[in-house]
C-alpha cells in the first residue's frame, strides 16, 4: 500500500488529525488487497489503500476483545460507522503484492 506508505504525519496537518482521532489500527497489505478484491466482487472497485478502512473497521468490531474496543468507542448495536475510500483501483490493484 504505497499510498499509506508515510514514515511521517505532516507536522501541519497532524494537529488537526489528532484531535479528531478516538482511535487507530494498523492493517496489512495482504489483509487490504483481499478486501479490495472482495469489494471489486460485489460491484465497488477500491484499490489496497482504499480498502483499508474496511479491513480496519473489521479489525476493530471483531475478534478477542471486540467487545471492549466497541464500548471504549461508545459503539453500540444502533451506531452507524461510515468507511471512506478515497482511491479506486489501478490496473494492478488486486495483484498479491502492493
Amino acid at each position: 500500500m504505497a499510498g499509506l506508505n508515510c514514515g511521517a504525519p505532516s507536522s501541519i496537518a497532524w494537529p488537526y488529525l489528532l484531535g479528531g482521532l478516538d482511535a487507530a489500527v494498523a492493517v496489512t497489505d495482504g489483509d487490504s488487497t483481499r478486501a479490495a478484491a472482495r469489494l471489486a466482487e460485489l460491484g465497488v472497485s477500491p484499490g489496497p489503500c482504499g480498502a483499508a478502512a474496511l479491513v480496519g473497521l473489521r479489525a476493530v468490531l471483531s475478534g478477542p476483545g471486540s467487545d471492549e474496543r466497541r464500548a471504549a468507542l461508545g459503539l453500540h448495536a444502533t451506531s452507524v460507522v461510515t468507511p471512506l475510500s478515497t482511491e479506486g483501483a489501478t490496473p494492478d490493484t488486486h495483484s498479491t503484492s502492493c
